[in-house]
């Protein structure tokens, strides 16, 4: 059993961070390993603030760097910056903590009630929900939005196709409104049924490539891209493999190739709403296809 203390350790994920250990298992905060630069460091509260040099610690700029009897910055003693020496050669990146906190083993601060504080440097803490290394998972409604966007290029793009494929559709579809507003007809020909059912099967499949291809080469859709949206592994970012991208965009447009059968028509519409709506009550906010998938759909860096 792990008994070390809650603090901040190396990410067991990630060389390059800090990850927040609250005594029972890692968190998803997460900070970079980053020596603060000297020119974070200034005169006053850094390193104590006024009474400091009563207490026999020095600040940067403090009674004079290297003044006599005491001395400078990353010697033992009296330190120039900071205190006791720490791993980034200072206790408390900025000098000793205030009342009611505490310093962890890389002088990252904690707050009076145990909670973490963020790390020095650049660190970019997020206040909603994230992936486990901290970047923020977009919302539902920039993911609706982004989808309506999608929407319309494939449906533009099945237009065209639809020349090809069903060229007499629209004719036929004209004439079947007319004859049913002159009473003429009631139920739908042999024919025009069958256009419908071929084209509403090559907008499954252009979606389904159109979405697959964007994934894998972009990270993204035309949607999600004027949206500042795209889609990444939960557990690790970077480029999607084409199996990931497959996955993901079969699970969204895979049903509509089975929409054409009428006993299964309903399932597979209940399925597209329900998938659509799963983020807005999932606690990592992903639809099915990103849990099949294993990925999350994340606001871009900037």
């Amino acid at each position: 059993m792990n008994t070390r203390e809650a603090g901040w350790y190396d990410d067991p994920q990630d060389a390059n961070l800090l990850r927040y250990w609250d005594g029972v298992t890692w968190t998803e905060h997460t900070s970079p390993k980053q020596k603060p630069g000297l020119d974070q460091a200034g005169a006053g509260q850094y390193g104590g603030g006024p009474g400091a040099a009563d207490q026999g610690q020095q600040g940067y700029g403090q009674q004079g760097y290297g003044a006599p009897g005491q001395q400078g910055y990353g010697q033992q003693g009296q330190q120039g910056y900071g205190q006791q020496p720490g791993p980034y050669g200072a206790q408390g990146q900025y000098g000793a903590p205030q009342q009611g906190q505490q310093t962890d083993p890389y002088g990252q601060q904690q707050g009076g009630w145990g909670q973490p504080m963020p790390g020095g440097g650049s660190a970019a803490w997020s206040s909603g929900p994230s992936t486990p290394d901290g970047q923020p998972l977009a919302g539902w409604g920039r993911r609706f939005v982004a989808r309506i966007i999608d929407g319309i290029v494939v449906g533009v793009i099945g237009l065209l196709l639809a020349q090809f494929v069903t060229p007499d559709l629209m004719t036929n579809y004209t004439h079947f409104i007319e004859d049913v507003t002159a009473g003429r007809a009631t139920t739908m020909p042999d024919d025009l049924a069958s256009d419908f059912l071929k084209f509403g099967l090559m907008l499954a499949v252009v979606g389904l490539v159109y979405e697959a291809v964007m994934l894998k080469m972009l990270g993204a859709t035309v949607g999600k891209l004027a949206l500042g949206l795209r889609v990444r592994l939960r557990e690790q970012d970077g480029p999607l493999s084409w199996a990931t991208a497959g996955i993901r965009a079969l699970v969204w447009h895979g049903p509509n190739l089975l929409s054409g059968i009428q006993s299964l028509s309903f399932v597979t519409g209940l399925f597209g709403i329900l998938n659509g709506l799963w983020p807005l009550w999932d606690k990592n906010k992903q639809s099915l296809n990103d849990k099949f998938a294993k990925t999350n759909v994340v606001k871009k860096r900037s």
